[in-house]
C-alpha cells in the first residue's frame, strides 16, 4: 500500500510539473517574467516574489519579509511598481513546498524568500534551479541548502558555523576544558551541530568527556543525564543542540535534586524559541546559545530602524526568524534595484554580488558556496529571560 501511494504522490508531482510548465508558457505570452530570462513587461501591475515558510515554528520569518515588502513599497517599489508578496505555508512538508515552489514561479515570481527547514529548502533548491529562479532561504543553516546549484543561497549562517563560535566561547570565555554533549539522534540539525562542535573543541585543546543520545520525543532523560553526571565533576560545559521542545526539558531534569549537573549548558540557534523558559523555567539560567540577532544586541541605525519598525507593525520585538525572514527579502529587494534588466537570472547574479549588507542583522557576503558570511549574536538567560551576551562579527 504505502509503494502505492508513493507510486500515485510522483505521479501527482509530474502531472503538477507539466501543468507548472504550461502556465510559464502562457504567462510568458502575458507578458510577465519568467524563468527563460524574459524581461518584466510594461504592462505588468506588480513585482512578485514568492514566500514559502513554516508556521508556527518559527513563524515570525512571515512578519519579517512582509515589513521588508512594506517598506520598500514606501520607498517606491521597484522601478515604481509595487512589490507583491505571494505566501504560502508548507506546513514543514517537503512535496507541498516543492508544489508550492512549481505554482509560484508560474505565477511569475522573480525570485523565491524561504523556505524555513533545511530539509525542505534542499528540495526546493532543485525546483529553483531547475527554472532559473533564485531562492534566498531563511531559517535553514545545514549547508546542504545549497547543493542543487547556483540559484539557491542561504541568509543565515550555518550550522559549522555556529558550532564553532560555541566551542570558541567555551574555551577562550568560560574557560572549559572538559565538555559533554547531548544529541538528538536522528536530527541532522542536532547531529550537525554536535559534530562539528565536538571537532572544534577538541582541535582547540578541549576533551569530550561523554556523548550521550536521545530520541524525539523523549520526555524522561534520566538515563542520558546521569551518564553525564558520572564524570559531571571534571565536565565544564554541556553542549546540547536541539529544535524541539525536548532539550529544555532535559536541562530542566539535569538540575534536579536527583540528577544534580551544575555545568553550564550551551546551545545552539534551535534555543530561539518562546516558549524556552517556560518550558526550562530556573533551570535554564546561566546557559548561553547562539542566534542571529537580539533587539538589544548590536544597535546600529539599520538595527534600530528594523526594530522600530517591526515593533511598531507587530507590537511585539522582533526575535531571531523574523530578523531573518526581513534579512532575506530585503536582500532580494535590493538586487532588484541594482539589475539593469529585471530578470531572475540577473536578480540573481546581483544576489550573489551582495557585500556589506546591513540589516536587522550584517551580511559581510555569499562565500563560493552561496553560505551567508554574517554576524552572530550569542544570549544569555538570565533572571528568566533571555539577554543579549555577546555580537560576533562576520
Amino acid at each position: 500500500m504505502l509503494f502505492q501511494q508513493n507510486t500515485t504522490t510522483l505521479r501527482y508531482i509530474a502531472i503538477f510539473g507539466v501543468l507548472a510548465s504550461f502556465l510559464v508558457s502562457c504567462n510568458r505570452i502575458q507578458g510577465v517574467v519568467t524563468p527563460d530570462g524574459t524581461a518584466i513587461s510594461d504592462g505588468a501591475s506588480t513585482v512578485k516574489i514568492g514566500f514559502i515558510y513554516s508556521p508556527p515554528d518559527p513563524g515570525t520569518t512571515r512578519n519579517g519579509a512582509e515589513l521588508a515588502v512594506a517598506l520598500a513599497n514606501e520607498a517606491g517599489g521597484i522601478n515604481g511598481l509595487p512589490i507583491e508578496l505571494l505566501i504560502r505555508d508548507d506546513k514543514q512538508d517537503a512535496l507541498g513546498s516543492v508544489q508550492h515552489a512549481e505554482a509560484l514561479i508560474a505565477a511569475g515570481v522573480l525570485a523565491i524568500v524561504g523556505p524555513d527547514y533545511s530539509t525542505v529548502a534542499v528540495e526546493v533548491g532543485a525546483v529553483v534551479q531547475r527554472y532559473g529562479i533564485p531562492m534566498v532561504t531563511t531559517y535553514p543553516t545545514n549547508p546542504d541548502v545549497t547543493q542543487n546549484g547556483n540559484f539557491s543561497f542561504m541568509g543565515a549562517y550555518i550550522d559549522p558555523y555556529q558550532a564553532r563560535i560555541m566551542a570558541d566561547f567555551a574555551i577562550q570565555e568560560l574557560g572549559a576544558i572538559t565538555a559533554a554533549v547531548l544529541t538528538e539522534t536522528g536530527s541532522p540539525y542536532s547531529e550537525g551541530l554536535s559534530t562539528a562542535f565536538i571537532e572544534d573543541f577538541t582541535a582547540r585543546g578541549g576533551t569530550i568527556a561523554v556523548h550521550p543520545f536521545y530520541e524525539t520525543g523523549t520526555t524522561d532523560f534520566t538515563e542520558q543525564l546521569l551518564a553525564i553526571a558520572a564524570v559531571e565533576p571534571t565536565v565544564d560545559i554541556v553542549f546540547l543542540p536541539g529544535l524541539g521542545s525536548e532539550f529544555p526539558l532535559a536541562v530542566k531534569q539535569a538540575r534536579s535534586d536527583d540528577i544534580g549537573i551544575s555545568a553550564t549548558f550551551l546551545g545552539g540557534d534551535g534555543w530561539d524559541r518562546p516558549d524556552l523558559v517556560e518550558i526550562g523555567g530556573i533551570a535554564l539560567e546561566g546557559s548561553f546559545f547562539a542566534n542571529h540577532f537580539s533587539p538589544d544586541g548590536q544597535l546600529t541605525e539599520d538595527v534600530r530602524q528594523f526594530v522600530n519598525a517591526y515593533t511598531e507593525k507587530y507590537g511585539i520585538a522582533p526575535d531571531g526568524p523574523a530578523a531573518l525572514g526581513y534579512d532575506a527579502a530585503t536582500i532580494v529587494i535590493e538586487a532588484m534595484h541594482r539589475t539593469t534588466d529585471l530578470t531572475p537570472a540577473a536578480i540573481r547574479d546581483q544576489i550573489e554580488a551582495t557585500q556589506d549588507y546591513r540589516g536587522a542583522t550584517t551580511l559581510s557576503h555569499f562565500d563560493e558556496n552561496r553560505h551567508a558570511i554574517k554576524s552572530l549574536v550569542i544570549n544569555t538567560v538570565r533572571d528568566g529571560n533571555i539577554q543579549f551576551h555577546q555580537f560576533v562579527e562576520p
